[in-house]
C-alpha cells in the first residue's frame, strides 16, 4: 500500500442521483490516508439527505457557491495531503486507482502530475467508450487545441499546487484543461497506462448541456495561453496552427450546439490564421440550420 496521502474533492449541484455511487468510488480506495470532502453548492434535490448517511465517515460542506471551480478551490482548503484530485459527482474511480497512482509517484519522484486511462460511461453507469487518451507531449496538448488528458483520472501533487495556485474560479467549464496547459509549462507530467476513473455523459452534463459556452471559454484559455511569452520554442513556432484548431474546434462545439452565429464566426477565424487549411464544417455552416439537421441525420451528433 503506498504511502502517500491524498486530498480529494468532489464538487457537487443538484447531482443526488449520482453522487452516491462518487462518493463510494473514492471511499472504498485503499490508501494509507485520505482527506476527503464533497462541496455542495446548496442542492435543492436531497444531495444533502444522502451526504447525512455517511456520517462521520465522510467530511462535506452545502452552502452556495460561485461555480465548480470555486467549489473545488474551496475544498482544497479544507483538506490536506500529498497528492491532489478531485472527483466530480457524477463520475466515478476506478477500484484500486489510488493505490496505483501513489505507486506511480513514489517511483518517479520527478513527475509532477500523472494521469491514466478513463471510461466514458452514461447515465445508467454502463460504459460506452473510451477517453481518447494520448502519451503525454505538452506540444501536442497545445497545438492539437484537444485535451486529452481525462479530468478524473487525473493526480497532481500538493508541491505543484502550491507554486501553480488554485483553480481559476472565471472558469466554469475548461477549468481542467487550463491547468493542465499552465502545468506543463515547467512541471513534469507522465500518462499512467490503466484505467483509473469513468467520466459520465449525460444530458445534465454542462460539457454537453452548454457546449456553446464551453467552446467560447475555450478560445479565452487559448488566447490568454498563446499570448504568454514564456512558452517553449517549439510551441511558439507552431503558434498558428493552435490558434487556427481551437478556433476550428470551439466553430465545430457550436456548430452542434446549434450557436450558428457563434460558429461562423469561430470558423471565421480559423480561416484567416490558416486559409489553405480545408474546413469540410464551411459546408454545413453555409447552409444553415438545414445543414445542421442534415449534418445530424448522416452522422450523428457526437457531443450526445
Amino acid at each position: 500500500m503506498t504511502s502517500l496521502s491524498f486530498a480529494l474533492v468532489t464538487p457537487s449541484l443538484n447531482q443526488a442521483v449520482f453522487l452516491r455511487e462518487a462518493i463510494d468510488s473514492v471511499l472504498s480506495q485503499q490508501v494509507a490516508a485520505l482527506d476527503y470532502i464533497v462541496i455542495d453548492g446548496g442542492s435543492n434535490d436531497g444531495a444533502q439527505e444522502v451526504l447525512k448517511t455517511y456520517g462521520s465517515r465522510l467530511k462535506w460542506l452545502s452552502e452556495p457557491d460561485s461555480g465548480q471551480s470555486a467549489a473545488i478551490n474551496k475544498g482544497w482548503r479544507h483538506t490536506q495531503g500529498e497528492i491532489v484530485g478531485w472527483l466530480n459527482s457524477d463520475d466515478r474511480l476506478e477500484p484500486g486507482a489510488l493505490e496505483k497512482v501513489g505507486a506511480f509517484f513514489e517511483a518517479h519522484p520527478q513527475v509532477d502530475l500523472v494521469y491514466g486511462d478513463c471510461d466514458y460511461i452514461n447515465a445508467s453507469g454502463k460504459v460506452t467508450g473510451k477517453y481518447p487518451v494520448q502519451p503525454y507531449d505538452y506540444t501536442r496538448l497545445v497545438v492539437q487545441a484537444k485535451n486529452y488528458i481525462p479530468q478524473p483520472a487525473t493526480f497532481f501533487r500538493q508541491t505543484l499546487l502550491t507554486r501553480l495556485g488554485l483553480l481559476d474560479e472565471t472558469l466554469h467549464f475548461g477549468m481542467d484543461y487550463d491547468y493542465w496547459l499552465r502545468a506543463g509549462l515547467g512541471h513534469p507530467a507522465a500518462y499512467l497506462p490503466g484505467c483509473l476513473a469513468a467520466l459520465r455523459l449525460h444530458g445534465g452534463a454542462k460539457s454537453i448541456a452548454q457546449l456553446g459556452k464551453f467552446a467560447a471559454e475555450n478560445v479565452r484559455i487559448f488566447e490568454r495561453l498563446l499570448a504568454r511569452t514564456d512558452l517553449p520554442a517549439d510551441v511558439q513556432q507552431q503558434r498558428i496552427q493552435a490558434l487556427s484548431n481551437v478556433y476550428h474546434r470551439a466553430a465545430d462545439n457550436s456548430f452542434w450546439a446549434g450557436a450558428l452565429g457563434q460558429a461562423r464566426g469561430f470558423a471565421w477565424q480559423a480561416w484567416l490564421y490558416q486559409p489553405l487549411r480545408p474546413r469540410s464544417l464551411w459546408l454545413w455552416l453555409l447552409m444553415g440550420r438545414s445543414g445542421r439537421r442534415w449534418a445530424e441525420r448522416l452522422y450523428g451528433n457526437p457531443y450526445l
